[in-house]
Formats: structure tokens, C-alpha cells, sequence
């Protein structure tokens, strides 16, 4: 953990240095908080993200199908997590503004069998060792207040605090995937955590010509267990980006996120743990770094007047995780946005 962590530092310290002194811009399509709004500025945002995971690691090195056999039914081969989120924020006053996010989530995970241990016949009479997981609906709520600690010129400190509010599900059994029939799906598949989280934040924003630079820390504090018995570990998000604009309605950014996530403490009684890797708790959270590039077009015309079209590509740099567990493989994340 530590080395991620003063890499990240490091990059942070790296991206003020370049942008000291001559910064400005917008933040990238996968930052959710990057300043207050004005008193009386609403915006109002669709965010698409999309994750595609492959390969499986336990700890940085890659574990093979006839290593999870020896204690899982089923090998998990590629992960699909798209979420669909909307958002709302507006200024109460010029210090204090308030968001709230609401999102659809779709899931879909591909996995080898145990040889022999069941055959699922196709059409034509084929027969196959692969099985499909498939679930969506909605996620949890967010409700978070954002509050401008400092406002200087070109600059802001902002603290931000909220709630998860568990609105997903943790009870999805079954769906395609026969194996599992009546039974509870594992973890990675509900739609919600069920639990209420915290989440405290902090974000120093810099703006001076045509550089942008932020530096941002932001925790989801999980310590009380949900109705099934379980919680998911708390996390902790560091970001340092840059943008430069090299136009008026164009800008290009670099992003470095540093994630570290706990296990799942506790445990759902009703998912069967020996069924595959993420049906047990132990094998979610670790450390991930992952680099971003990213670009954002502005339309100040017409009825799309202040609006925004964000794009952004991720990366993973380096990838320590409590496994056996699915590493990513690269994430995309879409934005459009109008202020009014």
C-alpha cells in the first residue's frame, strides 16, 4: 500500500510544480467532485462508466484456472461493469453547495467450470464449461455537501461530506446462470452494498491560464454491517490531474488515481462461498493505480449553451489485490453536463 501511496504523492507534487502559476479548466470525466458552485448555479450531469476486468490476481501475480479449481467451483474469466448516473448539484450559498447522484448499474461475468463437475448443454446438443452471470438495477443513492474552505483567486479548498444511502439490492438470486438457481448471487454482483456509508472528502483545485491542477483525497467510510450481516471494506481514493486548454471550447488532462479498498467484513450467510473467488469475502479490495487520459469539449451555443462532452481512458499502472479476484483491464468514463 505504502508504495502506491508515495507515488501518487509524488505525482501530486510533480503535477503542482508543472501547473503552478499558470492554470485553468475543468475537471475530467471521471471526477465527480472538483469545486462549489456559485450561489444560485445548478448543474445537472449524465455520467457513463464503464470498467471491463480480466485475468486474475492474487496479490500482483496472475493465478490460473487450476489454482482457484482447488478451492472454487468456478473460475471467473472476464467481468463487465457498466453504470449509467445522474447527477444534481447546485449552489445554496457561495460557500455551501449540495449534490446528489442516483445510477443504474449493469453486471455481467464470464466464468469457466470445474471439469466434470457439471455440463450445461447448448443448442444442437453442444455441451460447454462456460457459464454467464448477468444482473442489473438500480445502485445506491448518494447525498453529499460541499463546502469552500478557502476561495481565492483562481483556487478553492473544498471539504465534502455525505451518505450512502442503500437503495441497490443484496438480495439478486439465480439469473442466468443455472448454477446458482434460487441462490444468492456473490457480492460483486448485487447492486447496492446495503449499507450506510460516509463520505468524507477533500479537494484543493488550482486555476491559472490555461492549466488546470487539482489534488483530491476521498474516503467511503463503511463500518455499519447491513441487513444480510456484512459489510463491504472502506476505502480510500487519492487523484492528482492537470488540464490544458488549448482553446476555447477544448482541453486534454492527465489523471493518476490511487485506490485502496479493504475486505468484505463479515459475510452473507445465503452466498455459498465455495461457489467461486468472489463469493468470498476475503477476496475483494487491495491496492490499484491507475493513469487516465482525458478530453473535454464545451458548447457555448444555442440550447446547449454551458454544457460539457467529457471522454476519458484509464489505464492500470500497478495492481496488488486481495485475490484470488479479477484485475482491471481498462475503464472508459463519458460525461455530459449543462449548467444553467
Amino acid at each position: 500500500m505504502k508504495p502506491l501511496y508515495y507515488f501518487t504523492i509524488f505525482t501530486t507534487l510533480l503535477s503542482c510544480s508543472l501547473a503552478f502559476g499558470q492554470g485553468a479548466d475543468e475537471s475530467p470525466a471521471g471526477v465527480m467532485i472538483s469545486h462549489g458552485h456559485p450561489k444560485g448555479q445548478w448543474m445537472v450531469t449524465y455520467n457513463y462508466m464503464s470498467q471491463t476486468m480480466k485475468t486474475n490476481l492474487a496479490g500482483s501475480g496472475k493465478i490460473g484456472d487450476d489454482a482457484i479449481f482447488l478451492n472454487y467451483i468456478m473460475a471467473p474469466q472476464k467481468m463487465k461493469m457498466d453504470m449509467h448516473m445522474f447527477m444534481v448539484m447546485g449552489g445554496l450559498t457561495g460557500k455551501l453547495s449540495v449534490m446528489a447522484t442516483f445510477n443504474y448499474n449493469v453486471l455481467s461475468m464470464d466464468m469457466n467450470m470445474l471439469p466434470g463437475s457439471m455440463m450445461m448443454h447448448g443448442m444442437g446438443g453442444e455441451t460447454s464449461d462456460m457459464m454467464t452471470s448477468k444482473t442489473s438495477g438500480l445502485g445506491d443513492i448518494r447525498l453529499i455537501a460541499l463546502y469552500k474552505l478557502t476561495n481565492g483567486e483562481g483556487s478553492s479548498l473544498v471539504l465534502s461530506g455525505g451518505l450512502s444511502i442503500p437503495t441497490g439490492s443484496i438480495n439478486i438470486t439465480g439469473g442466468e446462470n443455472i448454477m446458482y438457481d434460487t441462490l444468492r448471487l456473490p457480492y460483486m454482483m448485487q447492486t447496492g452494498t446495503g449499507s450506510l456509508d460516509f463520505l468524507p472528502g477533500l479537494t484543493y483545485l488550482k486555476k491559472s491560464g490555461k492549466i488546470t491542477w487539482s489534488a483530491q483525497a476521498l474516503s467511503n467510510l463503511r463500518v455499519l454491517n447491513n441487513s444480510a450481516g456484512y459489510h463491504y471494506g472502506s476505502d480510500l481514493t487519492l487523484n492528482a490531474w492537470a488540464s490544458y486548454r488549448f482553446c476555447p471550447y477544448f482541453t486534454a488532462s492527465l489523471r493518476a488515481e490511487n485506490f485502496y479498498g479493504g475486505m468484505i467484513s463479515g459475510k452473507d450467510s445465503l452466498i455459498y462461498q465455495m461457489m467461486e473467488p468472489d463469493a468470498n469475502p476475503q477476496n475483494y479490495g487491495g491496492d490499484r493505480l491507475n493513469i487516465h487520459l482525458g478530453c473535454n469539449f464545451y458548447i457555448n451555443k444555442g440550447a446547449m449553451q454551458n454544457s460539457k462532452i467529457g471522454l476519458e481512458f484509464g489505464l492500470p499502472v500497478i495492481q496488488n489485490l486481495n485475490g484470488p479476484q479479477l484485475a482491471t483491464q481498462f475503464t472508459l468514463n463519458a460525461v455530459l453536463s449543462k449548467s444553467f
